[in-house]
């Protein structure tokens, strides 16, 4: 019986990238991926024509599904498709394809070899990542942050570009309470710290989206303190 994968594309007022970025991923898994496969684009409250766009998309391409939250947050969007769903492997990557879509094979291959969560990341001795100084500064400064914190060996928690396993939707996806960008790292601690689960990380290519929704200083300050909560919690 075939394995079955779900990539979730979480998007938040993204028209005008919003067709292209899901037709190139949908030539690609129907092209390169042998298991079944759905992309399923999580809507998050948008305001301008994201969710008409959506509909047409999933009206005229199989297995692309549309659906729509009425909460902004991508860890919003990816607990509620990854609870709703059955599947082998439950992915995720940003609609801006940062990091380009021939990863994906690798992304999926991981998990359906045993590993419970599988990551790019931008920081391998194999990665090749272009951003602007000030934002690789701070990307830097919040990894050693969380090395800092749990003493992880993780690179790179908060790249756009994940797949996780059914044990980890069961058991992990329960306990987080973030439902913005936080909910990745939360992901990560919560399975390395408290889980003990096997987690691999994969190098990639990675190019910044200068037109990034993220409000970045505002950002580190709510990941201090939701750092700061998490160890209080698992301790």
């Amino acid at each position: 019986m075939k394995k079955k994968i779900i990539l979730v594309i979480p998007v938040y007022n993204e028209e005008k990238i919003l067709e292209n970025s899901i037709k190139k991923l949908y030539f690609y898994m129907n092209k390169n991926i042998k298991e079944k496969w759905k992309i399923i684009i999580a809507n998050n409250a948008s305001i301008d024509k994201t969710k008409e766009i959506a509909n047409k998309l999933s009206q005229k391409l199989h297995f692309v599904e549309a659906i729509h939250l009425k909460k902004k947050g991508r860890g919003n969007a990816l607990k509620y498709v990854w609870s709703h769903y059955k599947a082998d492997v439950y992915s995720y990557c940003d609609v801006d394809l940062a990091t380009p879509i021939f990863h994906l094979k690798e992304l999926f291959k991981n998990i359906l070899n045993g590993n419970n969560i599988v990551i790019g990341s931008r920081y391998l001795n194999n990665s090749n990542s272009k951003r602007t100084i000030k934002r690789l500064i701070l990307s830097k400064g919040y990894i050693y942050l969380i090395k800092l914190f749990f003493k992880t060996r993780l690179s790179d928690c908060q790249c756009g570009f994940k797949a996780i396993d059914k044990k980890v939707v069961n058991k992990i996806l329960p306990e987080i309470n973030n439902k913005e960008w936080f909910f990745d790292t939360e992901l990560l601690i919560l399975a390395e710290q408290s889980h003990r689960y096997k987690i691999k990380e994969i190098p990639i290519n990675w190019t910044e989206n200068k037109d990034t929704k993220v409000k970045i200083l505002k950002t580190v300050f709510n990941y201090i303190n939701n750092l700061i909560k998490i160890k209080n919690r698992i301790n």
